[in-house]
């Protein structure tokens, strides 16, 4: 008889080794997002963006493979059904934000996005990509990939709940910058975008994951044109 070798992963996304998993990947995203402190410091420019896309790509890869652990890692890739219409909504949704939270109070006199920045070819390709490939993909594959996806597991009969308990996460996380108010918006966002998920039918991770990079990368754009 052949000796089959039985992994111990992945493991039921409903166990207590899931709450192990769960524990340890929030530990590490949070030691890696106040590390963050340390690399601002850093005075050589290439340097400081090459460790900020390094940390931020470790977010996404934390929770996908604590994703893999539990089994989850097929709610990672969107459905080839209706796949168009899903970049659809990722674009609008990206688009309404930038309206309601950027252009509109900017042309009310109101600014809540920044202060102005001196636009220059390699600066907007660098925030594209560190905005739409890399915040964008990462932030949402921990918060409405992974984190939302477990709670909904752990959480049967009060699923609603999970895009709350996301959000304010989402929200806690952005402490980091220094800006009670900035908590505030980043958690309405991410309610809106973890409720979308939950209730909308073709609203996937990757819809949410092209808004999110789109909308981050239009304030950047409003920065550079609009103040």
């Amino acid at each position: 008889m052949e000796n089959k070798k039985q992994s111990i992963f992945p493991v039921n996304a409903d166990s207590k080794s899931a709450v192990v998993i769960f524990l340890i990947a929030l530990a590490l995203i949070v030691g890696l997002t106040f590390s963050l402190w340390g690399v601002w410091l850093i005075n050589i420019s290439a340097l400081r963006m090459c460790l900020t896309l390094l940390v931020t790509a470790a977010f996404g890869v934390i929770a996908v493979f604590a994703m893999k652990l539990t089994g989850q890692e097929k709610k990672l890739l969107p459905t080839k059904h209706r796949l168009w219409l899903q970049i659809l909504i990722g674009v609008v949704f990206a688009a309404v934000l930038c309206l309601s939270i950027g252009i509109v109070p900017i042309l009310c006199g109101t600014n809540i996005i920044g202060s102005h920045t001196e636009p220059s070819a390699g600066f907007l390709a660098i925030s594209a990509v560190q905005d739409i490939l890399f915040i964008g993909v990462c932030e949402e594959l921990v918060f409405r990939g992974y984190i939302q996806n477990q709670f909904e597991i752990w959480l049967k009969k009060c699923k609603w709940l999970s895009p709350l308990i996301a959000a304010v996460l989402f929200g806690l996380w952005h402490i980091i910058n220094g800006s009670l108010f900035q908590v505030l918006l980043t958690t309405l966002i991410g309610c809106v975008f973890g409720n979308s998920k939950y209730f909308i039918k073709d609203c996937s991770l990757l819809s949410l994951i092209i808004a999110h990079g789109l909308y981050d990368f239009s304030l950047v754009l409003l920065t550079c044109f609009m103040l």
